[in-house]
């Protein structure tokens, strides 16, 4: 499957972010950062587009976001 996946969880976001698990803590925390879609057994996800408007109006640069599979595939 190519393209971006349709939700992030924690761990897309530090990729996607680029910083560590407690700077998303922050940042999830802040009333502008998008609300989650769900609360799943993994834990709260976002929409990936919603997570790039928010970079995009923040001015926060976006890394690529490695697909389970794709980091398997390389490990």
């Amino acid at each position: 499957m190519d393209g971006p996946p349709p939700v992030v969880a924690m761990a897309e976001l530090v990729q996607l972010l680029g910083v560590s698990k407690t700077r998303v803590v922050q940042l999830i925390a802040r009333p502008d950062f998008p609300a989650p879609v769900a609360e799943l057994s993994v834990g709260r996800i976002w929409r990936y587009s919603d997570v790039l408007d928010y970079c995009e109006r923040t001015g926060r640069s976006v890394r690529p976001v490695k697909r389970a599979a794709d980091r398997e595939a390389h490990a």
